[in-house]
């Protein structure tokens, strides 16, 4: 019988965080409850474990697919508010009280997931029930735990390819308290991890039939993560080897070009390539695709009309995200899609030479969003930057455009921002491999671990605009 107390599975790295205990959960006293069977673990990990309240709204705020929209605006919006930090990279962006108001301080609520993630790995392998249940449970975590340390080590460690022996984060892999904190691990060290636990996650789902639906994680998601992992770390045979086997045993695209109007909501298994569902809704209200973005697809490209609302008077353009205005909630609206398989083996095949095979690739992702595509026969010049501007296209929005930026070398971009109508417009830069392409820590998390190393783009100067 396995006892975890309350204690321990609210611990995190030095940060103490209230978390609410399921009712399946019997009480045994103030501070312990008892979790036997797979099916408690099973439950435990969907309320404890799973994307349910962490959101990296953030990271949309901080790329160059987001831009700010004046339609039906009055002054002084939080959300304008919230975002001002991110789109103008400060080096205090995590401190202002209408960031921690609206809950977009990632790194804590993040290491929380992760600790119950941990308890059920903890314990899963003793737990009483069928094999196949606990295995399933099993790869659940791991491959949750793989994608929580990704989101954080590309948030707050520098990009692998440009210094991989540069502080990443703390790696916790245990439920149990350490009083004293934690010191960071590096880069390299957190992608071994997360590369450890993908794997393993993947044999486990691969000795079962495939799983789809009820928003967990299955064989192709992990092998989708898989493959964009090692994307980043330019192993490009490993990058082929995970999406093949994603592609393998996926249910193929889905046409948008049979598709008519707009309210194409992907966040639904009715599409065939949706693999997993995922995450919280949230109202970003006022903010849209950037002008840049939308000048970059093609006219008859059925993407731009399904997934973005840019009628005169919308206050919310990122329908992609599927906002639900009745309810003021849309949960859950990230996927996970077989389309970017095809494109991280896309880049894969191009960087190795093979590109008879990425261009392939590139075709059959476009004639499932292109109505009338013609193929393209000939292998052209700049087909990396044509395999890179599609994954811009077809990934948007969906937590990766900020992590690819700084994987191609940390392009210097701009931001138009202001907070009022009548304030002008202000621009701000981020410049070229500027320190804060690499996210400072927030101050609440250095507080609470003495152990933990601050950033260096948290003692940047305080970015100053131009007036346009």
């Amino acid at each position: 019988m396995k006892i975890f107390r309350i204690l321990q599975i609210m611990s995190l790295i030095g940060v103490l965080i209230p978390m609410g205990c399921s009712d399946f959960l019997e009480k045994k006293s103030q501070d312990e409850v008892i979790v036997t069977t797979v099916s408690d673990f099973d439950e435990f990990l969907l309320g404890s474990g799973y994307v349910t309240y962490v959101q990296y709204t953030n990271l949309y705020f901080l790329d160059d697919d987001i831009e700010y929209y004046e339609s039906e605006y009055y002054d002084e919006l939080s959300d304008v508010m919230a975002s001002y930090g991110f789109q103008s990279w400060q080096p205090d962006m995590w401190e202002s009280e209408e960031v921690i108001r609206t809950n977009w301080e990632t790194y804590t609520s993040t290491y929380s997931r992760i600790m119950g993630v941990n308890a059920v790995l903890d314990g899963i392998d003793k737990a009483r029930g069928e094999i196949e249940a606990r295995d399933q449970v099993k790869a659940e975590a791991l491959a949750l735990r793989g994608y929580y340390y990704f989101m954080l080590v590309s948030t707050f460690g520098e990009p692998y390819n440009y210094n991989k022996k540069a502080l990443g984060v703390p790696l916790k892999l245990s439920a149990d308290i350490d009083e004293n904190g934690m010191p960071r691990n590096t880069v390299e060290e957190v992608y071994m991890q997360i590369v450890e636990d993908l794997r393993e996650s993947s044999a486990l789902f691969e000795k079962y039939p495939k799983r789809r639906g009820n928003y967990r994680i299955n064989l192709p998601t992990v092998n989708i993560l898989l493959s964009r992992v090692y994307l980043h770390m330019e192993r490009w045979d490993s990058v082929i080897v995970a999406a093949n086997k994603a592609i393998q045993y996926s249910e193929g695209l889905t046409d948008y070009t049979k598709f008519s109007g707009s309210n194409f909501f992907m966040c639904s298994y009715d599409h065939s390539e949706v693999e997993w569902i995922y995450g919280v809704g949230v109202n970003i209200q006022f903010f849209g695709p950037s002008a840049d973005l939308l000048s970059r697809y093609d006219k008859n490209d059925c993407r731009p009309g399904m997934w973005f609302d840019m009628g005169e008077y919308s206050t919310n353009r990122l329908l992609k995200k599927d906002y639900d205005w009745m309810s003021g909630s849309a949960t859950p609206v990230n996927t996970v899609r077989i389309s970017e398989a095809y494109l991280n083996r896309a880049e894969a095949y191009v960087q190795k030479g093979m590109t008879g095979e990425a261009l392939a690739d590139l075709n059959e992702v476009r004639c499932n969003r292109i109505t009338g595509y013609t193929n393209i026969e000939n292998v052209p010049a700049n087909l990396l930057e044509e395999v890179r501007l599609e994954r811009r296209l077809e990934l948007c929005f969906d937590e990766q455009r900020w992590f690819d930026l700084r994987r191609y070398g940390m392009p210097s971009i701009t931001h138009r921002y202001r907070y009022r109508k009548s304030d002008p417009w202000v621009i701000y830069t981020l410049r070229e491999k500027d320190p804060l392409y690499t996210l400072p820590l927030p101050n609440e998390a250095i507080r609470n671990n003495v152990r933990l190393e601050q950033n260096a783009s948290a003692y940047e100067p305080k970015r100053s605009g131009v007036e346009e």
